[in-house]
């Protein structure tokens, strides 16, 4: 019976060998060469994040058999569900995640059963949410003067983008500044910042900076551009609504008075500007300009050209004529009148009721006064297409 039971003893230890080895590596029926140690490594998309935000953890297990249980831990407390993903959104600013994993009971291989990965240590910032502010250079400034506004932020991360706004319509994108010289009186400019890499991804406006643009005196220079004879003198008045704090005109050789509103020129010899400039009590440069021009004798050209082109497409009476005029009428080569004014700064565009005259010779016609006296003048011009 001592014998049996050896027997019997030596046949069930043989067989539970066998048992524990089936699913390991093994040289033979009976003989395992080694154990399996379980390993568990856990993972996350970044370590810093926001309070409150979704954060997802995974967890990878080897040597652990097929279907391995695994109990998370946030500071060595137990959270979570038996799974290999683990989301939260309640973790504070220097908590540890990490998880234990235990082998399937089915895998006899290892040992021991148990493992636990690294803890994370996470970074959860609770910081204020970002926010802008802006400055402008200048307020209440001239007209044109350009100012430029800048903005500053707080809490936001280096993944900025600004929005300019004028009066609520988009302008000015994508920087910390913006310049305009064209703003008007009341005039409403802020930003709004998007931060996509901050605890808050929602736009953030700024303050409004309502644009101050002084409003300038009135200025009318009479007479304006205009035409004399050589020779002539043309007294100038510079008529002002508003408040002036200076005032002069230049060049001040070429006036009697420079520092009058009214002032007489020096005899005009050649076309000549005439400058008012002036300082309001605003600290604004305003400047006004006339342009004095000498009356010439009557000369016409010979030819024309009513292409389009801009260049000598009207045959009229040369600008700057010393000639009061009564009649300026144009005859084709049978004596049919195609045009006729008493303007002077009107002329033929080659056209009869929108119908274009053929090329050829013409003749004008001009009566009127002039620094001589009496004028009438006739003579023959090209019409050239």
């Amino acid at each position: 019976m001592r014998i049996f039971g050896k027997l019997t003893g030596f046949f069930i230890s043989a067989v539970l060998t066998m048992l524990a080895c089936f699913f390991c590596y093994c040289t033979s029926a009976q003989t395992c060469t080694s154990t399996v140690k379980p390993s568990i490594n856990v993972s996350t998309n970044s370590t810093l994040t926001c309070a409150g935000k979704l954060v997802t953890f995974t967890a990878t297990a080897t040597n652990a058999g097929a279907n391995p249980s695994f109990q998370w831990k946030v500071n060595n407390i137990n959270a979570g569900i038996n799974s290999s993903v683990f989301e939260t959104t309640t973790l504070n600013n220097g908590d540890v995640v990490s998880c234990v994993v235990t082998a399937d009971p089915t895998f006899l291989c290892a040992t021991p059963t148990k493992a636990a990965s690294f803890g994370i240590s996470m970074q959860v910032s609770s910081a204020l949410p970002p926010s802008i502010s802006i400055v402008a250079s200048a307020n209440n400034v001239c007209p044109g003067i350009p100012i430029i506004f800048t903005a500053s932020t707080q809490n936001t991360s280096s993944t900025l983008f600004y929005q300019w706004k004028l009066n609520e319509a988009n302008i000015s994108t994508d920087s910390f500044a913006y310049k305009n010289s064209s703003l008007e009186n009341n005039d409403v400019v802020y930003c709004v910042l998007v931060d996509s890499s901050s605890c808050s991804v929602d736009p953030i406006a700024s303050n409004k900076i309502t644009v101050g643009i002084n409003n300038l005196p009135s200025i009318i220079i009479n007479p304006s551009d205009t035409s004399v004879a050589a020779g002539s003198t043309v007294k100038l008045n510079a008529v002002v609504t508003g408040t002036l704090s200076s005032y002069s005109w230049q060049p001040p050789e070429n006036v009697s008075d420079p520092s009058s509103l009214s002032t007489i020129t020096k005899p005009i010899l050649s076309a000549t500007n005439y400058f008012f400039n002036a300082v309001s009590t605003d600290g604004c440069l305003l400047n006004e300009k006339v342009t004095i021009n000498i009356l010439h004798e009557l000369i016409m050209p010979n030819a024309f050209t009513p292409n389009g082109d801009g260049h000598n497409d009207v045959f009229k009476i040369p600008a700057n004529t010393n000639v009061a005029l009564q009649e300026f009428s144009i005859y084709n080569r049978w004596g049919n009148k195609v045009f006729s004014t008493d303007n002077v700064s009107r002329g033929w565009d080659g056209n009869v009721n929108g119908v274009k005259q053929a090329m050829g010779e013409y003749i004008y016609i001009i009566k009127g006064t002039g620094s001589k006296g009496k004028i009438v003048a006739r003579g023959t011009f090209i019409l050239v297409r």
